[in-house]
């Protein structure tokens, strides 16, 4: 037999009992766009995903160490998180640069402008490795970074400023607007400027008096100097808004100059070591290992890997079980096949046998079976595929949400971490090309593996009886 005549034999089957064939038809297409709708779901979570993670950016690869154990909690052999451990860290494999974040208690005002006019509260200071600053994923605005602390005790401590650093200074001249504000216009413009320029004017650091109105109570100061200033990200810190960022060890001479002129003992709480380092790796497969060699020298860890790890397993268990409805719809799909070629068997005996006696190869009536069963899953892929463009662009259109708002506040909880605060703009439902070519391909499997025990069952029919059959 021809492939020709076992084509039109096929076709001429399917269209003798065209109700039957369309009802079975509608099974496959249900199921098929079923399981392309589920799929696309997952896809579209993950997408989401994505590009909340993109939004992090370095903060995926930012681990947090945390010395729980800083304020003497701790006994006996606790871990101590010195400049000893932070080299340790700085080994590890994968690790690009690893540095205290160390914030002093330091109380102090910076003065510029003729008899100290202009005055800025030194609230948000940082110190950290100077070594560290280019590769904490700061944007340089202007200027550069310190390369290191100022040994020179009668020169400038060189510093990076935040943004707008500058509009933290107090005009002390003024009891009514004496304080300027970043605010721009509707082009992005800053409407004003501050009263400082802080990368060109004197700046001098003085400590505040402890007791104001005691004659003997002393004061220190020391000339900064910024040599750089960053772009505001919070996602980076704070300290790029309105801060000031110095070499550590300049913030620690700071802070022994004030505690020395104001008498001030030190409490063995700073014999324990940085509250607060700050390890950045290479890649995000990095993290993982990185943060389970940091606990084991017995500091705590916090990155960004601890949330995205349990969301995308999340989103990949519920892929797999949107998928699993799908493939429940099309197992049904497939009995119906089954069924309809099982019926038409019953029908056709006769005809079976005539092929038969006829000399017709057994094995060309199994393909005109299967055949017939391939069609009935190929063709209800097809349109499976395009009902399910259909209901993905409703879906897209209408921002429907098949994980309801679970999804959604995962999504809010990432930005809260460091994704920018707003979720990226992405499809609920996705459908891409791969997937549109392995339904329509797994809907023609299932037809084909459907026709199998009908078609083997029609190879096993007696020529004899199905003759005689009525």
């Amino acid at each position: 037999m021809k492939i020709s005549d076992m084509i039109s034999m096929c076709f001429g089957n399917l269209f003798r009992r065209k109700m039957r064939s369309i009802l079975t038809v509608v099974g496959v297409v249900v199921g098929t766009c079923a399981i392309v709708v589920m799929i696309s779901l997952g896809l579209g979570m993950n997408l989401q995903l994505e590009n909340t993670l993109a939004q992090m950016g370095s903060r995926l690869t930012t681990i947090s160490v945390y010395n729980y154990r800083y304020s003497g909690m701790g006994e006996g052999d606790a871990a101590v998180m010195d400049d000893k451990a932070v080299e340790q860290m700085q080994n590890l494999p994968g690790v690009e640069v690893a540095t205290p974040i160390y914030s002093p208690g330091l109380q102090a005002r910076i003065y510029t402008g003729k008899d100290d006019r202009y005055q800025m509260e030194l609230w948000d200071i940082t110190g950290m490795y100077a070594k560290a600053m280019p590769k904490m994923g700061y944007t340089l605005l202007e200027g550069e970074y310190p390369t290191g602390p100022q040994t020179e005790k009668k020169k400038p401590i060189y510093v990076v400023v935040g943004e707008y650093t500058g509009y933290s200074f107090q005009d002390s001249k003024k009891k009514f607007d004496n304080y300027r504000w970043p605010e721009t216009d509707e082009n992005g413009e800053l409407k004003q400027k501050p009263f400082v320029d802080i990368m060109n004017d004197e700046l001098i650091l003085r400590s505040n008096k402890q007791d104001e109105d005691d004659p003997d109570s002393t004061q220190f100061s020391r000339e900064i100097k910024p040599v750089g200033r960053v772009k505001q990200d919070y996602d980076k810190g704070w300290e790029t808004s309105q801060g000031i960022i110095m070499d550590i060890e300049d913030i620690k001479w700071l802070e022994a100059e004030y505690n020395r002129v104001n008498k001030i003992k030190t409490s063995t709480r700073n014999n324990k070591g940085y509250s607060n380092v700050t390890v950045k790796v290479a890649t995000m497969e990095d993290v993982e290992p990185v943060q389970e060699a940091i606990k084991a020298m017995g500091f705590e860890t916090n990155s960004a890997e601890d949330v995205r790890k349990p969301m995308q397993e999340q989103a990949r268990q519920q892929q797999m079980f949107l998928g699993g409805l799908g493939g429940i719809s099309l197992l049904v799909a497939a009995i119906g096949i089954t069924n309809t070629m099982i019926m038409s068997i019953y029908e056709r005996t006769r005809e079976i046998g005539v092929m038969k006696v006829l000399g017709c190869k057994v094995k060309n009536i199994r393909s005109v079976f299967l055949m017939e069963a391939g069609v009935i899953g190929f063709v209800g892929g097809i349109i499976g595929v395009i009902l399910s463009y259909f209901i993905s662009f409703l879906m897209n259109y209408f921002n429907f949400s098949f994980g309801g708002d679970n999804s959604g506040m995962s999504m809010r909880y990432m930005g809260y971490y460091g994704g920018g605060g707003e979720q990226a703009a992405a499809q609920v439902s996705l459908i891409p090309p791969w997937l549109v070519v392995a339904a329509i391909l797994f809907a023609t499997l299932i037809g084909l593996i459907s026709g199998i025990l009908p078609a083997n069952r029609a190879m096993k029919i007696s020529a004899l009886e199905a003759i005689k059959h009525e």
